[in-house]
């Protein structure tokens, strides 16, 4: 399936929607991601204190919303992520979210802390982010849904 688009000079582009098989994958990463995040946020929204007392253990200025804003983050764009709504919206805040996570919370300790990977889940959901984001849902997601109402 393909539409065309223009190019800078106004010629038309073809636009190629994903395969099937590639929609699958993306469909699978979008939902087992997804669902850790929601894993990870559903705590942190039962007790936020333990949120914004980590943030405030880093010494960042207004840790509350800092905190308030990683619940919500986890919580919101795991979701969108499991339906695929403004995928390519959410990927990007999720990108922006797991840098500034690994920045704060991980960058300071140093890549190797006890001989032991520290931050790895937030580099692969922030690399998760950025694939969805570039990518796109795939045809197995409410974005892919809306586009082919809109034909």
């Amino acid at each position: 399936m393909s539409t065309s688009t223009q190019d800078r000079t106004g010629a038309p582009r073809p636009v190629h929607a994903p395969t099937p098989l590639a929609s699958a994958g993306l469909l699978a990463l979008r939902l087992v991601a997804g669902a850790l995040l929601l894993v990870h946020g559903l705590p942190k929204l039962q007790d936020p204190a333990t949120a914004t007392g980590y943030a405030a253990s880093l010494g960042v200025p207004a840790p509350t919303s800092l905190g308030w804003l990683v619940i919500l983050g986890e919580l919101g764009l795991g979701t969108l992520l499991v339906l695929g709504l403004a995928t390519r919206v959410a990927g990007t805040l999720l990108l922006v979210q797991m840098t500034a996570v690994w920045v704060l919370a991980h960058a300071p300790r140093g890549f190797l802390v006890d001989g032991q990977v520290n931050g790895e889940n937030a580099l692969l959901y922030a690399v998760l982010g950025l694939t969805v984001a570039l990518t796109g849902p795939g045809r197995f997601s409410a974005d892919g849904l809306l586009v082919r109402r809109r034909r």
